[in-house]
């Protein structure tokens, strides 16, 4: 009985910690399909991503983190910039059931003279297409709202 309490304490601390971040939708559309690229519309803030910065992302899968091709910049301040990448090898394919979220890391080719890039992604939306080019997986983040920073380079989202 004592046993029972503790366990159900600890399922109601543990939904009020997850009420607490932003939820991202992330899920299969239709029947699993085989992904081959992916169209990432992003929403810079108030601190641009200068044109010497790459953000790399990563397909988070149920068969690890997948690397695909590097983004550069630059990004405006408050604008959305969509940009279509594809697996780092052509002949791969992630299927679409397997897609548990999408990670960043943001990296900065500082010229001299200049400091680390900062960015502030304030939203994320990522399609994953099949072969045939219909989308496959959609994963919405609308209040992402991270700074990424030379000391703060990573960024994840579950959904």
């Amino acid at each position: 009985m004592k046993f029972r309490r503790m366990l159900t304490a600890g399922v109601v601390a543990l939904g009020a910690l997850a009420t607490g971040a932003p939820i991202a939708q992330a899920s299969p559309v239709g029947p699993c399909a085989d992904l081959r690229s992916f169209t990432f519309d992003f929403r810079t803030g108030g601190d641009d991503l200068r044109g010497n910065t790459e953000v790399i992302p990563f397909f988070v899968s149920t068969t690890g983190d997948i690397e695909l091709q590097h983004i550069w910049g630059p990004f405006a301040n408050n604008s959305t910039n969509p940009r279509t990448v594809g697996l780092n090898n052509p002949n791969w394919t992630v299927s679409s059931c397997a897609g548990q979220g999408v990670k960043f890391r943001v990296v900065s080719h500082n010229d001299p003279f200049q400091s680390d890039d900062n960015w502030n992604m304030d939203a994320v939306t990522m399609y994953g297409y099949s072969g045939t080019g219909g989308y496959s997986y959609l994963l919405s983040v609308p209040n992402a709202f991270h700074r990424f920073t030379g000391s703060d380079q990573w960024w994840t989202r579950l959904g």
